[in-house]
C-alpha cells in the first residue's frame, strides 16, 4: 500500500510517502506563514524522493483539523485535488490524533494541544496505547488541565501549549513533560492512514474539521450583504 500524506494545519508544513512497512520520503518545515508557496514543491520533492507520481498512490491522507483557518484548507484542497485527479480516496487524520501518534512509544497519557490563536486552546488527551480519553474540544487552558484522568500524577504534553499549561498542571499536583512532537507531521499522518487501511469507498473526500466555527461567518440575511 502507498499513501502520500499532507500537513499544513499549524506552523509547519510536511509531506510523506507510506509504502508497504514506512515511511520512505519525508519532507518536514516548520514556519509561521507561506504554507500555500511551498506545499506543492514540497510534495513534488517528496515524491522524486521516492521516485514515484501521485498516479502511483493507492490513496492521500491529510490533516483535517483542528488548526489554522487558512494553513488547514490549503492540504486539504490539495489532498482533495489530487483524489478527484488520481481517482484515489482521501484519508482524513485530525491533528491532534497525529501529535499523539508521533509520541506514540510512551507509558505516560499524552495531552495533545495546538494554539487556537485566540485566548483557547485546541485539546485531546491519549491514553498511553492512544486510545482516546476525551473528545476534542477547544476550550481555556485552565478548563482543559480540568479535564485531566484522575489519579494521573505525570502527563506529557505535546504541540506549541507546554508553556501555558505546565503551570496549570503543577498547581493540580501533576507533573507535565514537554514532548518532542510542536507541530503535527505528515510522517505520523501517513502512519494512522496505513494503520486504518482503504476506505470502502473509494470516492471518500474529508471536509475540515472545525470544533468551534471560524470567527468570519456570512450574514443571515440568504448571503446578502446589507449597504
Amino acid at each position: 500500500m502507498k499513501i502520500l500524506a499532507l500537513d499544513s494545519a499549524a506552523q509547519a508544513c510536511s509531506v510523506a510517502i507510506w509504502q508497504d512497512t514506512g515511511i520512505i520520503a519525508h519532507e518536514f518545515e516548520e514556519m509561521a506563514r507561506g504554507h500555500a508557496s511551498d506545499l506543492l514543491p514540497m510534495t513534488d520533492r517528496v515524491l522524486a524522493q521516492a521516485s514515484m507520481r501521485v498516479t502511483d498512490m493507492d490513496a492521500i491522507a491529510v490533516t483535517v483539523g483542528p488548526g489554522g483557518f487558512t494553513g488547514l484548507r490549503i492540504a486539504l484542497a490539495c489532498a482533495r485535488g489530487f483524489g478527484v485527479a488520481a481517482k484515489l480516496p482521501v484519508i482524513g487524520i485530525t491533528t491532534l490524533e497525529a501529535l499523539a501518534y508521533a509520541e506514540s512509544d510512551r507509558r505516560l497519557p499524552l495531552l495533545a494541544a495546538l494554539d487556537a490563536k485566540r485566548a483557547d486552546l485546541y485539546a485531546q488527551y491519549f491514553a498511553p496505547d492512544n486510545t482516546t480519553l476525551s473528545d476534542p474540544v477547544a476550550q481555556m487552558p485552565q478548563d482543559i488541565v480540568s479535564l485531566c484522568p484522575p489519579q494521573t500524577t505525570e502527563i506529557l504534553i505535546a504541540g506549541d501549549c507546554f508553556e501555558r499549561l505546565q503551570p496549570l498542571f503543577l498547581e493540580k499536583g501533576v507533573s507535565a513533560i514537554k514532548a518532542d512532537a510542536r507541530n503535527p507531521d505528515a510522517a505520523a499522518v501517513a502512519t494512522l492512514a496505513a494503520r486504518r487501511g482503504l476506505p470502502t469507498d473509494p470516492s471518500q473526500r474529508p471536509s475540515a474539521f472545525y470544533i468551534r466555527p471560524p470567527d468570519a461567518a456570512l450574514p443571515k440575511n440568504g448571503g446578502r450583504l446589507r449597504p
